[in-house]
Order: C-alpha cells, then sequence, then structure tokens
C-alpha cells in the first residue's frame, strides 16, 4: 500500500513537472525577448504638445465628514453636496531626447455654484479649486516592448506648484510647492503612467509655512476597445511620514481615485461618463474626509505637435 501511494505522489510530480516545462519555456522566451530590449525607445523624438483634455463636467457631488478638515490646505472640503457644474483642464508639452524625457504640464478644476434666493442669503458653494503646474526630468533607462504591451522606465526627479483660481473668504490661498523623486514606468500602451516616490513639501498656504515628508505612487492606465471608445483609470496616494503641521491639520494619508469612459461623437470632441473619489484623514482624527463625484463630462482634446509623427519624418 504505501509503494502505490509513493509511486502515485511520483506521478504526480512527474506529471507536474511536464505540466510546467511549457510555463517556462514560454516564461523564458519572454525574457529573453524582454532583455533583447533594455535599450532605449527611439519612437519618440522633440516636441510633444497637446491638450488632453478641456472638460465640462455635470455631476452630483456629496462630500461627507468636511467639518474637521475645513481648514486644512485642500480645497476638496470647501463645499456641500449637491449637483454642479464643473470645469477641468490638462496641458501638456513634454520634449523627448534620446536619452531623457522632460514633461511639463498644467492641471486645474475649479467647480462652483452660486444660488441666489428670491427670499434668503446668497449661496456660495465651491466644490473644486486646484491648479498644479509641474516638470520633471525622467532618465530613459529600459525600453520593454513585449511586457504589459511595452512601456519606457527609468529614474525621474519633479518640480511642481499648487494653487487655486479663487481665494476663499476666511481662508488663505493654498500655495504648495512639492518635490518628488523615484523610478517611473511611462508611455506604455496600456501603462500610460506609473510611479514611487518620496517626495517633500513647503506649504506656504499658513502664515508660518509648514513642511512635510512622505511616499507618493501612481498609476495612469488607458484601455482601448476600439478607436473611437477608451476606458481611463488614474489612481494617486499619498502616505505622509513627517511634518510639522499643527495638530488639527496635521495629515496622515490622500488618495485620489478618477475612472471614465470616453466616446468620441466628432473629431476633437467626445462624451464621457465619470467617477471621481478623493479621500483625505488627518493624522489625529478618527474619520476621514471624503469627496465623491458621479457625472457626465463634455470633452475636448487636440494634439498639435506629435513627437511620433516627427520622428517617422527624420
Amino acid at each position: 500500500m504505501v509503494r502505490k501511494n509513493q509511486a502515485k505522489t511520483l506521478n504526480m510530480r512527474f506529471l507536474l513537472f511536464l505540466l510546467l516545462i511549457p510555463l517556462f519555456l514560454n516564461a523564458s522566451i519572454k525574457i529573453k525577448k524582454d532583455v533583447a530590449d533594455l535599450d532605449i525607445d527611439t519612437t519618440r523624438s522633440g516636441w510633444d504638445i497637446a491638450i488632453d483634455r478641456i472638460s465640462l463636467n455635470l455631476s452630483s457631488t456629496s462630500i461627507q465628514n468636511q467639518t474637521n478638515y475645513e481648514k486644512f490646505s485642500n480645497t476638496h472640503f470647501k463645499g456641500d453636496s449637491q449637483i454642479v457644474a464643473e470645469s477641468s483642464l490638462l496641458f501638456h508639452s513634454n520634449y523627448y531626447a534620446k536619452h531623457f524625457v522632460i514633461f511639463n504640464t498644467i492641471f486645474s478644476e475649479y467647480g462652483r455654484n452660486i444660488i441666489y434666493p428670491t427670499d434668503g442669503k446668497k449661496i456660495d458653494n465651491t466644490t473644486l479649486d486646484r491648479i498644479i503646474i509641474s516638470s520633471d526630468y525622467t532618465q530613459k533607462i529600459w525600453d520593454f516592448q513585449h511586457l504589459w504591451g511595452g512601456f519606457d522606465m527609468g529614474p525621474y526627479a519633479q518640480i511642481s506648484y499648487q494653487t487655486q483660481f479663487i481665494k476663499q473668504s476666511g481662508f488663505n490661498r493654498t500655495q504648495i510647492l512639492r518635490f518628488n523623486t523615484g523610478l517611473k514606468l511611462f508611455d506604455g500602451k496600456y501603462l500610460k503612467n506609473f510611479y514611487i516616490s518620496l517626495f517633500g513639501e513647503e506649504d506656504f498656504t499658513y502664515k508660518n509655512p509648514r513642511q512635510s515628508f512622505g511616499f507618493n505612487t501612481g498609476i495612469n492606465l488607458q484601455y482601448n476597445f476600439n478607436p473611437n471608445v477608451k476606458l481611463v483609470n488614474y489612481l494617486n496616494f499619498k502616505q505622509y511620514f513627517l511634518n510639522n503641521y499643527p495638530l488639527q491639520l496635521s495629515p496622515e494619508l490622500e488618495l485620489e481615485w478618477n475612472i471614465r469612459a470616453e466616446s468620441a461623437i466628432f473629431k476633437h470632441f467626445s462624451i464621457a461618463p465619470f467617477f471621481s473619489f478623493y479621500l483625505l484623514k488627518g493624522k489625529y482624527f478618527e474619520k476621514p474626509a471624503t469627496n465623491i463625484m458621479l457625472g457626465i463630462s463634455l470633452i475636448y482634446g487636440q494634439t498639435f505637435i506629435d513627437s511620433k509623427a516627427q520622428k517617422q519624418e527624420e
């Protein structure tokens, strides 16, 4: 009986070994291809300039637990829950060289609803107000052509400045200078951007500037169902390790998630239902504040200079 069990065990191991052989062979082939591709991507050259999107959004906004977070230098929690019209802009002007890329972006979003009741006080509700100007230097180290649809990889350093359009009554204007450095995967078929970095911030919003240090990671994915329909997903997470904010203003973590399905309707215009979630957790608060938006966007986007087209012409 013991010999029969041993024989069965040996047969199972042998069968498992036979099943694993093609898997190992397939993996080794892919690894060999990727090792051969560890060189510089030369498909882009020169300037790449585009309006990624100018969008008008009609959304239902739900803001929870904002009372404890109203004095934070964060404009996601200054308003109240309601249906509101909003707008956003994403513009880039990037430069591609053989061994590096300089990414320059401008991102802004603004949402405000003003109501004048016939027999009451004016209601002024701002749900979003953010401008981020950033520039980063990314060194191109490796070009993976066969993994996850292909992407480039390299270390990067970024500097950015965050502010807002309109200073709200009773609050200082948001002004944050931020520096990030880490590793980035970028310009892939599906993986448009993935980064892991450490960051340092100087917050000039308050009378006495505040400093903080932490960890930041994020990912931007895009999947094209066909030439006219695509799914875009963006996720960003920040964990604060050290800061010198007062206890009532000390942040612990931030999470931002946006997902939308864009459908082209005419030339440079598209329409997209979207979902947006933002969370801020204070270090000494039990509950986080959240801002949830569900709505639909009318989007305009246009490429003015295509770095891939320039390379093909050379």
